[in-house]
């Protein structure tokens, strides 16, 4: 394969971050996400329709790493950082800025309605109540999560390539999926800092050695990578049900050992053979980091104004019924983010906000 030909293949980034964000997108509007489900039959539906959607968030990591790869030699660590820092972290402050004034239009709503207000009676509590849920339990922690890890790279460049340095990294990566079964630490995977890390270098190597991964994985078979993953899928859904029955709190994470194999075979299975040129018309190097942005401020903030008119309470609902409904929500929530951000990204102003 020529140097050229591995130049045009960088155009499955776009494709693989635009059906990751899709996955990232639907498992957070998912009602089944953080609901506890009593009998097995339940449990197994709720963990199919997360699992299936699961491979995301490793997938982004080493698509990153990848691209790091690719600027690595055209950057000194200060002017990589700089340059992510402008064009990544002024986006991501904005909205959270945004985030927190809704918060705060709902706060004044009801106490407008009579209602006791937090974020009146109580505003520092509410704001820093406000920045941790953001931060913590919603989408906006991975930028924070992100930068963390291209820091720990850029700062131990000089072991880039080391095998050592991407084992040690790989044990910090397994010592979360071990800690789902101890509670050594907080378990959540928005919490697991180090946690990221391995799948950036893995990014990176596999930059460096682009194409004699061209060269394997072209002898790799449709078969054979499709059974990848649908075992990998199978073994990620037994390991999330017997977390369930072990009284996990987090038996979803995307870190279990189960996942990170499911999330390498959905990788080679997408680098293969989803890289479809119709999703080239919808934009997927301008589009997705504003998806990834705003979509979860219209899960927390919007969602539940259709959905309480509509007297859909997830917890009463049947798990077929969630199942099915996951599907719609993400439809809504999806299209809604996508018609945003586009129009955001019509303005000379505001198209910066959206990373475009």
């Amino acid at each position: 394969m020529t140097t050229k030909d591995i130049a045009k293949n960088y155009d499955f980034i776009d494709t693989m971050r635009f059906i990751a964000m899709i996955g990232i997108v639907m498992e957070h509007s998912s009602p089944f996400l953080g609901l506890k489900l009593d009998n097995l039959h339940d449990q197994i539906i709720q963990t199919v329709a997360l699992q299936f959607i699961k491979f995301g968030t490793i997938v982004f990591f080493i698509l990153a790493g990848f691209l790091i790869g690719d600027k690595f030699n055209d950057y000194t660590t200060k002017q990589y950082l700089g340059r992510r820092l402008h064009t990544t972290f002024r986006p991501w402050l904005f909205w959270v800025t945004v985030f927190i004034l809704l918060f705060y239009i709902d706060e004044a709503v009801k106490y407008a309605k009579g209602s006791d207000s937090l974020g009146f009676t109580h505003p520092l509590i509410f704001i820093f109540d406000k920045i941790h849920f953001i931060i913590v339990q919603t989408s906006f922690w991975f930028i924070i999560n992100f930068m963390l890890c291209i820091t720990i790279l850029l700062v131990f460049r000089k072991y880039m390539y080391s095998v050592v340095f991407g084992s040690i990294l790989a044990i910090l990566s397994l010592f979360y999926s071990v800690n789902l079964y101890f509670d050594w630490i907080p378990t959540g995977h928005t919490t697991a800092l180090l946690g990221f890390v391995f799948y950036l270098w893995l990014g990176v190597i596999l930059h460096k050695y682009f194409a004699e991964f061209n060269s394997w994985i072209k002898k790799r078979s449709f078969a054979v990578l499709l059974i990848a993953v649908l075992i990998t899928f199978a073994i990620s859904c037994a390991e999330t049900i017997n977390l369930i029955h072990l009284g996990s709190t987090d038996s979803g994470n995307t870190l279990r050992f189960t996942n990170i194999l499911f999330s390498f075979a959905s990788f080679l299975f997408l680098y293969k053979y989803c890289n479809f040129k119709a999703i080239e018309k919808l934009k997927p190097r301008s589009m997705t980091f504003g998806i990834h942005l705003l979509h979860h401020i219209l899960i927390i903030i919007f969602l539940p104004m259709i959905l309480r008119p509509l007297h859909i309470v997830y917890a009463n609902e049947t798990a077929w019924s969630l199942f099915f409904l996951q599907f719609a929500i993400f439809t809504l929530i999806y299209g809604t983010t996508y018609a945003i951000v586009y129009y955001i990204g019509q303005s000379k102003k505001w198209k910066w906000s959206v990373g475009q």
